[in-house]
């Protein structure tokens, strides 16, 4: 200190000159707050009609918005108006849905529109967003979770099928009564459909969008949410949002779940605080894990890949914490399996099915590849669902080598005599072969030979949806929180990586998704659970809780898997 005193006035004018031009919140309004994302799988589109990946829902929340979503702070699960006014007006009967639209709600400034001015929402897009989901030329793939319950979406696709483009014709069941009332009209008892009101898929999308842009639709969405799209190239490694600064008044939660009090601290400001959302596609978790230690990338899933370099003891890691990085935790919504094609020779054979389960070390699964904090789940149904039965047990989820090669005798290959080799599609990733090796050296140890085939995730998912496989290796992650959810990707075989075909479960499930929360529907989904079991329609692997790792700066970011456009209420501190 001695050796500086003498110079007292030179250091004092180069610290004021040095706070005049260093980039402060407080002196520099013009610094963007701009959050730095990931994304892993490739994006061929932001249309919300045919949009399957979980990576392009990401992206579809920032600009499209439904009726209803998710309350960002509570825990169970809530679902809220977005679009719609107020909760809707159910029938007696439980048939037909009324909703009033919010009223001073824009689309976003757009060439599509007279004079690039985005126009107001009305009822009527909802009605035109379920005909394009209805529409064969559309082909989107949510068609099947309404076919069965909006009374006369079955005749509308069959009419567009006929007479192509002629929207003119009504779906009987989806009616604008005037500018700012909706109403749904079912054939069925249907209490879920509220929480596909919140899906990505049911976002009011413009005609004139659609219309506008016609096959290049799909890179350039026009919504009313809370970001708009400043830059989408299918085949660039960059996608950036903006704020939409002619976004409605909305507001950051008042009230939350008592885990989540503590989050309340910008409760009632106005949304979004952010001015920017840039993605980069990194599909190789090394890559990614690089981009956010060196602060690239602000928040990160803790993938299998990472947990060696993230976790010490079952804790974050004392040198992560020193860099200010938190981890964030919640308990799956997803599961992870190897699923059989139920439908196809030699996976027909249950006894068979059940020999791979009880020959899977998931133990040592869980050890080596999620350092023993993976969950070990009996049945399709998370912790976190309705549905989740605590007191289930299943008997094929402990290893057993004997037990394993006395049902393959059973199935009728004593020791794997006369099976031929199974084939096992799953992506390129490199932690995806070695899963699958650790699976087979578990399946010869009882004599059955494996052979692993991987491809690219698009072309994963062709031969999935062509239901042209015998073994996958894949995870669901759901889209609200009910077992439903998962008991109808078993139901409809969709070819999604699970193909199975049981009579008797298809009706109970039938029954259970008519019933409203009750005695009756726990005690019917014990039952699909117990069902699902014996049928072992898939290998379940552990799975991860949900871990999030997340730099200093974000502010107010809590893991809400159901809220699509949960970036809205985050905040980047620049200071």
């Amino acid at each position: 200190m001695k050796k500086y005193a003498k110079y007292p006035l030179f250091f004092g004018l180069l610290l004021i000159a040095v706070r005049q031009f260093w980039p402060t919140q407080k002196n520099n309004k013009n610094i963007e707050k701009e959050l730095n994302l990931a994304l892993n799988t490739p994006v061929d589109g932001i249309d919300p009609a045919t949009n399957t990946s979980s990576c392009g829902g990401k992206l579809i929340g920032k600009i499209y918005e439904g009726l209803l979503e998710y309350h960002y702070l509570k825990k169970p699960y809530e679902l809220i108006p977005s679009l719609a006014a107020a909760m809707p007006t159910i029938s007696e009967d439980g048939l037909t849905y009324t909703f009033t639209i919010k009223k001073g709600v824009y689309f976003h400034d757009n060439v599509c529109f007279p004079n690039g001015k985005g126009r107001e929402l009305t009822a009527e897009d909802f009605v035109y967003s379920f005909k394009r989901i209805a529409d064969p030329a559309v082909r989107s793939p949510y068609f099947s979770l309404f076919v069965d319950y909006i009374k006369g979406i079955k005749a509308f696709n069959e009419h567009v099928t006929r007479h192509r483009g002629d929207y003119s014709y009504p779906i009987e069941g989806v009616k604008a009564i005037d500018s700012y009332t909706l109403q749904f009209t079912l054939t069925k008892q249907f209490p879920i459909f509220l929480h596909y009101l919140a899906q990505r898929c049911t976002s009011a999308v413009a005609k004139e969008a659609v219309e506008h842009y016609k096959d290049a639709f799909v890179s350039h969405p026009v919504g009313t949410g809370p970001f708009t799209l400043d830059y989408f190239n299918p085949q660039s490694n960059k996608i950036t949002f903006i704020k939409n600064k002619n976004f409605r008044e909305k507001y950051y939660p008042t009230d939350a779940s008592p885990a989540l009090q503590h989050m309340l601290g910008p409760a009632g400001k106005k949304v979004p605080f952010l001015d920017k959302i840039t993605y980069y596609a990194i599909y190789e978790s090394q890559p990614c894990w690089l981009q956010f230690k060196e602060h690239k990338i602000d928040c990160i899933e803790v993938v299998r890949a990472y947990v060696k370099q993230v976790f010490e003891h079952g804790a974050l890691k004392q040198e992560l914490k020193q860099q200010g990085i938190n981890l964030l935790e919640e308990t799956s919504t997803g599961i992870g399996f190897i699923g059989f094609n139920c439908l196809k020779k030699p996976l027909d054979n249950q006894k068979l099915r059940q020999a791979m389960s009880l020959a899977f070390d998931r133990h040592a699964f869980n050890k080596l590849f999620a350092d023993n904090l993976g969950v070990i789940q009996p049945s399709f149904v998370p912790q976190s669902f309705v549905g989740y039965d605590a007191g289930l047990v299943n008997p094929y989820i402990n290893y057993d080598l004997e037990k394993a090669k006395q049902y393959l005798a059973d199935a009728g290959y004593p020791n794997g005599k006369g099976l031929s080799v199974l084939t096992v599609n799953t992506s390129a990733m490199p932690e995806a072969r070695m899963q699958l090796e650790f699976f087979a050296k578990c399946m010869d140890k009882i004599g059955i030979k494996v052979e692993i085939q991987q491809s690219t995730f698009p072309e994963l998912l062709k031969k999935l949806s062509r239901k042209d496989y015998l073994i996958s290796n894949l995870g669901w992650g759901a889209d609200y929180p009910d077992a439903a959810y998962f008991f109808s990707d078993l139901r409809s075989k969709k070819g999604n990586g699970i193909l199975m075909e049981n009579q008797p479960f298809n009706t109970l499930y039938d029954q259970a998704v008519q019933m409203a929360d009750s005695p009756e529907k726990t005690v019917a989904y014990k039952q699909l659970n117990a069902m699902l079991v014996e049928i072992m329609p898939a290998l379940l692997t552990p799975r991860l809780p949900k871990y999030m790792l997340v730099h200093k700066r974000v502010k107010n970011y809590v893991i809400a898997p159901y809220s699509h456009g949960a970036e809205q209420y985050i905040d980047i501190d620049l200071c």
